[in-house]
């Protein structure tokens, strides 16, 4: 009798709440998918109410808030059979997942997912933008603005025409986008962050700007509010020439070569200059720990190094995970300020306690092992000791086949890196070896490895086994034209979020100083400690920890909370408890279990 009633209360509450608009919660969550003029889903959701656990395109699992966009999207994959998440990306470089690509009845769409929350687009992404409740989500595939030319070639006697337009998702149309200026624009080769604007031309109320008698040449079309970013190309010729009776005709004229841009090291220093704090840092640790090896790589900026100095000596990171302490030591080394003794901690220790004899830290993972390595080695440990060359051995076990560190371009540089100080050892000289045909074979036509901070990591790696940047050429370009292309105008690398763009621009000019980690680093000797290996091994959920979004993106650097590690001591044991995980529960189950416990 009792089940009866259970069950006929659940069918009850169930219709109600299916049937009846009025049950609807004001927290819920408005979300909609489109891809054109496909709406592939439409639909309340009831804003999350418990942690959620996703796994990555490679299996690995994520813990996101309950209340991030990512959260929503996921319950509505759950209830929905219309759509699936196919391919979620993390980015060990940034520390945020990406949503790659979205199944629907038409198809697998990537690279172009945008959203908007209550209409506004926001700067980061969806793993790290947490709601409140009762917004309207919005997520469609495609671009944000549309510039389109009348022709990409025309000839000084022609005119050209530039449409500008906003996409108006809610209707999949393309609307009128005014108030901005179009600058036709050639490279500056002193200067090529700001381009030379040759014309400009405000747009008039249907959203178009007119150019006549445009130099012959090579020029980018673009919007100067957006940067001149993205552009399109045109060209423009002289017309052909006219053949007279008598057999005479015009001389042809020469057409110049674009120049190649180069990265503008100064102008980006200078950028980084501008965010730094009254109090020296550059906001988060993780962003003031790679703008110090930034600043490092040279011997100028003697004024921000200093801020730096009395920043760090005078504040702890909050960091508690094993590559928070070896990160910060990192940039504690690049600095000259003692790993052993700053602000009365010793960030050495921190990384030698978690040895268990054979490698640090987590045993499932390899960076904080990576990272551990080129500490200590900069920090007066050598092979000859066990706690080097135990984890040598274990960094040298956890390659893979295609001669990657977990298929990743950033660790396989930063594998490199740590290795590249004992290839004498046969072992050694051969994985980097294999690592550098990773490398070779990841390198994309652009010159770039997927993103600034990967590029920025390989660039890294070829340093590291003596290689030139610039002899790595794919299509003729090289990482240095990569880096090049993503420059912004105000010299730091392009990208909407101010944190990635700190974040990335550090990354890059560590890279083109033409400086390994290894030699930016200041070297210390090591004083007499005592390392006793510990008998069980925390479980570090999130490894190097530059938890941010990104853009790239934060691509992108940048950024997620870490599963929670319950541990109890006592005098002869340590126990630990390791949290199953959690599998996709979706918000219809979640929603009966509660109305059962009420029964029970």
């Amino acid at each position: 009798m009792k089940n009866k009633i259970i069950f006929t209360a659940v069918f009850i509450i169930l219709a109600l709440f299916f049937y009846s608009p009025a049950l609807a919660n004001a927290s819920d969550v408005n979300l909609t998918i489109r891809d054109g003029n496909t709406i592939v889903f439409s639909d309340i959701i009831p804003f999350p109410a418990q942690t959620v656990e996703l796994n990555d395109i490679d299996g690995n699992p994520h813990t996101i808030d309950e209340g991030s966009v990512l959260a929503v999207l996921n319950d509505a994959d759950v209830m929905s059979p219309d759509f699936s998440i196919s391919n979620l990306t993390y980015y060990s470089s940034f520390g945020s997942l990406y949503l790659k690509c979205i199944t629907h009845s038409a198809g697998e769409k990537c690279d172009n997912w945008q959203y908007t929350v209550n209409d506004i687009y926001p700067s980061s992404g969806m793993d790290t933008n947490i709601l409140s409740g009762g917004e309207n989500v919005y997520i469609y595939f495609g671009p944000q603005h549309k510039l389109s030319l009348n022709s990409n070639s025309i000839n000084t006697s022609e005119t050209l025409i530039v449409k500008t337009e906003d996409y108006d998702y809610q209707n999949d149309s393309w609307t009128t986008r005014t108030g901005i200026t179009v600058g036709v624009t050639q490279p500056d080769p002193d200067n090529p962050w700001s381009p030379l604007e040759v014309q400009t031309s405000p747009v008039d109320a249907s959203g178009e700007a007119v150019f006549s008698e445009i130099p012959e040449g090579s020029y980018n079309v673009g919007i100067r509010e957006d940067f001149y970013f993205p552009t399109e190309a045109l060209t423009v010729t002289v017309p052909p020439p006219i053949h007279h009776s008598s057999g005479g005709y015009r001389s042809p004229t020469i057409v110049s070569i674009p120049v190649k841009q180069t990265f503008d090291t100064k102008r980006a220093f200078e950028f980084l200059s501008s965010q730094q704090k009254e109090d020296g840092s550059f906001g988060e640790d993780i962003y003031t720990d790679w703008t110090a090896l930034a600043f490092s790589s040279n011997d100028e900026h003697k004024d921000q190094k200093d801020k730096l100095i009395k920043y760090l000596s005078e504040n702890k990171p909050k960091g508690e995970l094993l590559t928070d302490h070896e990160r910060h030591a990192i940039a504690l080394v690049a600095l000259g300020l003692n790993p052993y003794n700053t602000n009365n901690e010793n960030y050495i220790k921190k990384i030698t306690d978690s040895f268990d004899g054979k490698q640090f830290g987590d045993a499932n993972e390899d960076n904080d092992d990576i990272f551990a390595l080129i500490v200590l080695q900069n920090a007066g440990f050598t092979q000859e000791e066990k706690i080097i060359s135990e984890n040598i051995s274990y960094i040298l076990s956890k390659q893979r086949k295609d001669g990657s560190w977990d298929e990743s371009i950033d660790m396989t540089g930063a594998g490199m890196e740590a290795l590249s100080n004992y290839k004498e050892i046969p072992e050694v000289k051969n994985a980097l070896e294999r690592a550098k045909n990773f490398m070779k074979q990841s390198q994309k036509d652009d010159g770039g490895f997927e993103n600034v901070s990967s590029t920025a990591w390989a660039m890294q790696g070829i340093l590291a086994i003596g290689e030139k940047i610039e002899d790595w050429t794919k299509n003729s370009n090289s990482p240095l034209d990569y880096l090049a292309e993503k420059q912004d105008t105000d010299g730091g690398i392009k990208n909407t979020n101010l944190e990635s763009k700190i974040w990335e621009t550090s990354y890059s000019l560590a890279s083109l100083s033409g400086k390994t980690w290894n030699q930016i680093m200041q070297k210390f000797e090591k004083p007499e400690i005592e390392i006793i290996p510990i008998e069980t091994k925390p479980v570090l959920v999130n490894k190097i920890n530059d938890s941010h979004q990104s853009t790239f993106i934060k691509k992108i650097e940048k950024f997620q909370k870490p599963k929670p590690v319950i541990e109890e001591k006592n005098s002869s044991s340590t126990q630990q408890v390791d949290p199953s995980p959690v599998k996709k529960q979706s918000w219809l189950k979640r929603f009966i279990g509660k109305i059962l416990n009420i029964f029970n």
